[in-house]
């Protein structure tokens, strides 16, 4: 995923460790939790450039600030789109 790449980047411009594998354990433990058939988790965005149905949930790996996932439910399946660390400034 392009967006856990750009922010492995991002973090080691500000001298901290990867944390891409991390988080996609984290993020995957997340929605594994979810009951998505009675509540769908985070709020509704949109991003230009970006699918339809998009939400916004926030995932906190550990004490670290939350992680922004912006995804889709498709009815079968999320869709992740986008990991943000909140300090990052660029959506795309």
């Amino acid at each position: 995923m392009q967006s856990l790449i750009k922010l492995d980047a991002w973090r080691e411009e500000n001298e901290w460790p990867a944390i891409a594998e991390h988080l996609v354990e984290i993020i995957e433990s997340y929605f594994n939790q979810q009951d998505v058939s009675v509540f769908l988790p985070g709020r509704e965005v949109s991003i230009k450039g970006m699918p339809v149905n998009m939400r916004m949930t926030l995932v906190r790996p550990g004490k670290s600030d939350p992680y922004k996932v912006f995804y889709r439910y498709n009815g079968d399946a999320i869709e992740i789109f986008l990991i943000r660390h909140p300090y990052q400034k660029s959506l795309l």
